[in-house]
């Protein structure tokens, strides 16, 4: 009964859009949103049924989704977590004490890796990994009607596909963003003691004086936004394909517009937090 009044209410909005914006690229730009608007609210409302035999299986799927997005994604996030550490780090050991600004090297540090880069780069790993294979596992199981299937059986895709993926995502991009800022700055310093001799203590203690709560409060809403957006958006996309041809179009579609998304919501995020 639910479902039918929110499909009645979407089909009026999305009505209103198409008789009363002439503009046909805007009109198509409110059309999608509102009905991604419409997919998000079903997988939400979907969470309230979560009980019984539904939470053996959400629980299920979200430890496989927190082993593909997460575990998996370890070596590559730390290859690239030490490369960007080293190099800042050598970076700001190198130049700021010749230009007397040697107490900037904590904030240098808080600024790239801690405020911006590390949310930003996990987001795009997990995305370029696990976003694009979720849209095309979404896609697949429509096409072989496994998701009709499940509706025919009265269970709820939304509930059993999409909202374990979702709190997969959460978990798993905080974890990393978490992982990422310890290996790019504790990696980082250790492999800059090649090239540089810069005291630990006083590395530390730069670091400790620098980053402040709003940071990591930043950087935690940075990664649950960024967890929450990513699966929704592919697995939106997911549940779009009409036929097999229409399958790569819809994984492009998905990873594109989520890194639209994550880079927007990165920098209003930041905009909201530091200006």
């Amino acid at each position: 009964m639910t479902g039918n009044f929110s499909d009645t209410i979407q089909r009026s909005v999305n009505g209103f859009f198409q008789r009363y914006l002439p503009n046909a690229g805007f009109t198509k730009f409110l059309l999608g949103l509102s009905d991604y608007y419409w997919f998000g609210r079903q997988v939400f409302i979907s969470a309230t049924h979560l009980r019984g035999k539904h939470l053996d299986t959400f629980v299920r799927v979200v430890a496989n989704q927190v082993r593909f997005t997460g575990a998996q994604a370890l070596p590559m996030l730390s290859i690239i977590a030490l490369s960007i550490g080293a190099t800042t780090i050598i970076q700001a050991i190198t130049f700021l004490p010749k230009l007397g600004q040697d107490n900037f090297i904590g904030n240098l540090l808080r600024l790239v890796i801690v405020r911006e880069v590390g949310p930003l780069l996990t987001a795009i790993i997990v995305l370029a990994r696990s976003g694009s294979a979720i849209t095309a596992e979404m896609c697949t199981q429509k096409m072989h009607r496994e998701i009709d299937s499940m509706e025919m059986m009265g269970i709820n895709p939304h509930l059993i596909m999409v909202l374990p993926r979702l709190f997969g995502g959460v978990i798993s991009v905080v974890l990393l963003i978490i992982y990422f800022d310890v290996i790019a700055i504790m990696g980082g310093y250790l492999i800059s003691l090649m090239f540089t001799s810069f005291p630990f203590v006083t590395f530390v203690d730069h670091l400790a004086r620098s980053i402040t709560m709003t940071d990591l409060m930043a950087t935690l809403i940075k990664a649950i936004v960024s967890g929450m957006v990513i699966p929704l958006t592919c697995t939106y996309y997911g549940f779009k394909p009409e036929s097999l041809f229409q399958i790569p179009i819809y994984v492009s579609k998905a990873v594109i517009r989520s890194l639209f998304v994550v880079f927007l919501l990165n920098a209003f995020l930041s905009v909201l937090f530091y200006l």
